[in-house]
C-alpha cells in the first residue's frame, strides 16, 4: 500500500493511502454502469429526436466525470460509494481547471486505449497518477469511513458558551482544520508511533503559527482546543 503526505498552504501535514488502480477501476465500472441504466432509460421512456438523444445522453456521458467532480470536491458517484477522491499533490483544493485538465486527457488515457493506458499508468507510477494526473497534479486518495469527517459534527460543541484560548486560529481554513481532525480521530482510534508522531508534528506547527508556547501543554488536548476555537469564531 502507497500513501502520500498531502499538506495544505499552512503546511499541516497528513498521509493517506492511495487509491489502487482496483479501485479506481472499480469506480469507473460502477459509473459506467450508472450512465448505462440512465441511457437506456432516456430512450426507452421519452420519444425524441436523434438531436435531442444526443442532447440528453451523449453530452451527459461526455461531461459526466468533470461535472462531477467540479460540484462534488473530486468525486464521482462511483468515487464516492467507494470512498475515493480526486486531490491536488499541492494540498490545495483543486480548482476547475485542474479537473478538467485531467478529464480532457481521458480520452488518451481511458476512451482510445479502453482505459488500459490509464491502468498501466497508476501501477507504475510513484503516485498511482495516469496521464491526466501528472499534468494536472493530482491524484485520487482512499477516505476510510471511519476517518473522514466534516466540521458539521463539531458545531454544537464549538457554539457552546466557551472562553476563546486561540483567537488567531482564524488564519486557518476548514481544509486546515479537517487534516487536525483527522490526525486527532486518527491517534484516538490507533494510537501507534505514527499516529503520534503525526499529531506532534502538526501540533508543534499550529504552536509555531499561533505563536505559542507548548511547554507542559499536552499536544493532542492543545489540538483539540484549536479545533473547538475554530468553530466557534467561524461558525
Amino acid at each position: 500500500m502507497k500513501y502520500i503526505d498531502i499538506s495544505t498552504s499552512h503546511n499541516i501535514s497528513i498521509r493517506y493511502k492511495l487509491a489502487s488502480a482496483t479501485e479506481r477501476v472499480s469506480a469507473w465500472v460502477i459509473d459506467i454502469i450508472i450512465l448505462m441504466f440512465y441511457a437506456s432509460l432516456v430512450s426507452i421512456v421519452a420519444s425524441i429526436s436523434t438531436v435531442m438523444w444526443y442532447i440528453l445522453v451523449f453530452f451527459v456521458i461526455a461531461f459526466y466525470h468533470l461535472i462531477f467532480e467540479i460540484l462534488n470536491n473530486g468525486q464521482s458517484i462511483g468515487k464516492r460509494l467507494l470512498k475515493i477522491k480526486v486531490v491536488t499533490l499541492h494540498g490545495r483544493t483543486a480548482k476547475a481547471q485542474d479537473y478538467f485538465l485531467r478529464w480532457i486527457f481521458r480520452i488518451l488515457d481511458i476512451t482510445f486505449t479502453g482505459g488500459m493506458m490509464a491502468i498501466l499508468y497508476v501501477i507504475s507510477t510513484e503516485k498511482h497518477q495516469r496521464i491526466g494526473d501528472i499534468l494536472a497534479q493530482t491524484t485520487v486518495i482512499k477516505l476510510k469511513a471511519d476517518n473522514h469527517y466534516d466540521l458539521v459534527g463539531l458545531i454544537k460543541l464549538g457554539n457552546q458558551k466557551r472562553e476563546i484560548t486561540y483567537p488567531k486560529v482564524t488564519m486557518y481554513d476548514d481544509d486546515d482544520l479537517m487534516l487536525v481532525k483527522d490526525a486527532i480521530t486518527r491517534l484516538h482510534k490507533s494510537p501507534s508511533l505514527e499516529n503520534q508522531k503525526v499529531v506532534r508534528s502538526i501540533a508543534d506547527r499550529v504552536a509555531t503559527d499561533l505563536e505559542v508556547n507548548l511547554g507542559e501543554i499536552k499536544k493532542l488536548k492543545f489540538l483539540e482546543t484549536v479545533l473547538l476555537d475554530y468553530i466557534a469564531l467561524t461558525r
